[in-house]
């Protein structure tokens, strides 16, 4: 297949994810109500629209009601200063990072604020990850002298549901999809060709991506290392010295991107915050008795966030201070129960991340949060089952072939880590699902090859494994 034929057949499977997303929107999930994270990420976005900037969206729109929204017996809730809030109650928010909010936002400023038109930009947004996957592709055959991987990549992107759920349910992993695959496609291209303008793409785009899912900024330090250990040999020698310029340079540009909205946090909320005020309440929801025992272990539970912390003086609190008052709930439970906590809760977590323990439990609560198809969902995770066994036979590819094998492990390795001291759960696998699907990409392409062909030359850019 020449290079024009390649670029016809991933334009047609670009349609073909399009065909498959609008589908599911218009036929599926079209005026089904939004759940969980979609509501934050809806609301918050026509709220921004609106000019009232990063406005908490439930404490907005329901006041001292919003603590009752997601339990069995709301008059089980004490009356306390948070649940005498008045509706249009306004306080700053950043129980995300911004990046997902202000994509929906500059649609809504257009205009566009209904929950089915937030749906359409996720279609879009998910489309785009179907090329942004292609083009990671192709960037790491390159490294591996195969010529299809790009084309694999985009075909199984497009029908994969694990990705195309979320862009029904106006959840940010819908913009995770093409950010995870530009950063790891650029990271590739910078270990190739380590020259300034990659650099700094790889420091820009490991910015975004952290302003999408905060884990990810995690992950780049591991995908900057080829410019410390890879040598770029049809080039000038570089220096160890001028290398590690290059990597500190990558961060200096991540941060550069992040600070705007760090620095927002810093002055707008009471506490610390960084990148979100999530991690508090998430380690609330899970560690307590709902998720160290029970059908629930590994998983998280919205009760064991309540009663929301108050301040100090007995008022309502804002996000940062309640963040600290949860993060310090959740610890103090762990440390009472530290053995359960490696015992069995560190497992169960890792393994509803990767999908091997209690996965149809699992499927049914992301129904309950996150109000996904049942049927589509099992669908996912057989699709998920065969990207991960491809994958495995990809890494043995990358392996013989000495590619660069790290950076396509790097995230499976940070999103089971984040897994194990927070909660595994099937949306928060998708960046690692990003690199799986190239992994598994090059398995297939490596088969298209003969077998008795001769072993490529190493590409310059490439970290034996």
């Amino acid at each position: 297949m020449n290079c024009r034929n390649r670029i016809r057949w991933i334009l047609v499977l670009i349609g073909l994810g399009l065909i498959v997303r609008l589908a599911y929107v218009l036929f599926v999930e079209r005026g089904d109500p939004l759940s969980g994270d979609g509501i934050y990420y809806h609301e918050a976005a026509n709220l921004l629209a609106d000019g009232l900037g990063f406005t908490e969206p439930y404490r907005y729109l329901h006041g001292g009601g919003q603590e009752a929204l997601f339990v069995a017996d709301p008059t089980s809730l004490a009356a306390t200063a948070n649940t005498a809030l008045p509706v249009g109650h306004i306080e700053p928010t950043a129980g995300h990072p911004p990046l997902w909010v202000l994509v929906l936002g500059a649609f809504s400023f257009l205009g566009f604020t209904s929950v089915t038109a937030h749906q359409l930009v996720g279609v879009l947004t998910g489309t785009v990850g179907v090329a942004a996957v292609a083009w990671a592709g192709h960037q790491y055959g390159r490294s591996l002298g195969l010529r299809h991987v790009g084309t694999v990549a985009a075909g199984v992107t497009a029908v994969h549901a694990g990705f195309w759920l979320n862009d029904g349910l106006v959840m940010s992993e819908s913009l995770v999809v093409p950010v995870t695959a530009v950063l790891l496609g650029v990271a590739v291209r910078t270990g190739r060709s380590p020259v300034t303008r990659n650099v700094l793409l790889l420091g820009l785009v490991g910015g975004l991506a952290a302003l999408t899912r905060a884990e990810l900024v995690l992950a780049l330090p591991v995908l900057a290392l080829p410019i410390l250990l890879w040598r770029d040999e049809s080039g000038p020698v570089v220096s160890n010295a001028a290398r590690l310029r290059r990597y500190v340079a990558v961060g200096l540009v991540a941060a550069t991107v992040m600070v705007p909205w760090v620095a927002r946090n810093l002055i707008v909320f009471e506490e610390p915050v960084w990148l979100s005020n999530g991690t508090g309440i998430l380690v609330a929801q899970t560690n307590c008795d709902a998720t160290y025992y029970g059908d629930k272990q590994g998983s998280w539970r919205f009760e064991c966030a309540l009663p929301q912390p108050l301040g100090p003086d007995g008022r309502a609190a804002d996000e940062s201070v309640r963040d600290v008052e949860y993060r310090q709930r959740g610890l103090d439970y762990l440390g009472d129960h530290r053995a359960r906590f490696v015992t069995h809760v560190v497992p169960k977590r890792v393994g509803r991340y990767w999908g091997v323990y209690a996965p149809i439990n699992q499927l049914r609560a992301d129904i309950l949060v996150e109000g996904r198809s049942f049927r589509l969902s099992v669908l996912g995770l057989v699709q998920f089952a065969l990207i991960a066994a491809l994958a495995l036979v990809g890494g043995r590819v990358v392996r013989r072939r000495r590619g660069p094998l790290l950076l396509l492990v790097a995230l499976p390795v940070v999103g089971t880590l984040v897994a194990a001291f927070t909660m595994g759960t099937t949306r928060y696998r998708v960046p690692a699902e990003v690199a799986l699907v190239l992994l598994a990409s090059v398995g297939v392409a490596a088969g298209r090859h003969s077998t008795s062909d001769p072993p490529p030359i190493p590409d310059p850019a490439t970290l034996g494994a």
